[in-house]
């Protein structure tokens, strides 16, 4: 039991780690944007995370529900969007390319991470 507690924490350490390098080479290609790149990667992160804990939770004790869950974490991500980042580029009727990647490179770090450490702990 600890020693799973232990390899979880790792893994989120992990993914945090990568989250943060991701988003400190971000900020230096966008350095106007930098509150709102750390923004969005410590929200995606933070959704991630969530996901990640759901999914692997249901993979333990309700895999008839998974899909449920999963749906559920997708839901929950495109909530978050429409609640506060879809306003922001939305400020100027315009969505640019860079805004567009402060959103989805965090987003798809995220579900990349999960995707590969779901499949991992499945097989």
């Amino acid at each position: 039991m600890v020693a799973e507690m232990i390899k979880k924490t790792g893994i989120l350490l992990v993914f945090f780690l990568v989250m943060a390098l991701g988003g400190q080479l971000h900020a230096q290609i966008l350095p106007l944007e930098e509150t709102f790149i750390w923004q969005s990667y410590g929200i995606n992160a933070v959704l991630a995370a969530i996901a990640l804990m759901l999914l692997s939770w249901g993979m333990q004790k309700k895999k008839a529900n998974l899909t449920v869950l999963y749906l559920l974490t997708v839901a929950l991500k495109l909530g978050v969007y429409f609640l506060f980042f879809y306003p922001k580029f939305q400020e100027d009727d315009n969505l640019l390319r860079q805004e567009f990647f402060i959103f989805f490179t965090p987003y798809a770090l995220g579900l990349l991470t999960e995707i590969i450490l779901l499949a991992r702990r499945y097989n």
